[in-house]
């Protein structure tokens, strides 16, 4: 079953904190961006990935994956680490990376759900229902789309 990862989380407004914030978009392509998607791919469980900086006030990390919410938090939290731990420096409130039960609370307590009714019987990481969230191919998962493609 595929699920909405929105987690949006508001960014410090200090002048070092904003400094590291735009050090991480000039460096974003080039540094950051390929270790995301090395570990996206080594997953096999994420559709479609994007980090997206709103008006340098809030930094959203979204997704669309499949699985259990904390089993996927739990492998990002430990493939990613440098690149969370630069992020959530940047955030107001946000706990060590290295404490798995903090970052799997700051993560789910950050995660807004979309509007609407997930159709698929989706999941928030509370267990309510999920907010929609469009699938063009019925809920196939990443493994069966890209053994259809061949890959």
């Amino acid at each position: 079953m595929t699920h909405a990862l929105n987690m949006t989380l508001p960014l410090k407004q200090d002048a070092e904190s904003q400094a590291r914030l735009a050090a991480l978009a000039a460096n974003f392509s080039d540094h950051v961006q390929p270790k995301i998607a090395e570990a996206l791919k080594k997953s096999r469980i994420v559709h479609f990935a994007r980090v997206v900086v709103i008006d340098n006030k809030y930094i959203q990390v979204i997704t669309e994956y499949e699985g259990p919410h904390q089993e996927y938090t739990e492998f990002f939290r430990r493939e990613l680490t440098p690149i969370f731990a630069a992020i959530f420096e940047l955030a107001e409130g946000a706990p060590d990376v290295s404490d798995t039960a903090a970052f799997w609370e700051y993560s789910k307590n950050h995660n807004l759900r979309s509007l609407g009714t997930s159709t698929s019987g989706s999941t928030e990481f509370d267990g309510g229902p999920a907010g929609w969230l469009f699938s063009a191919y019925d809920g196939l998962d990443v493994k069966t789309v890209l053994e259809a493609l061949g890959e």
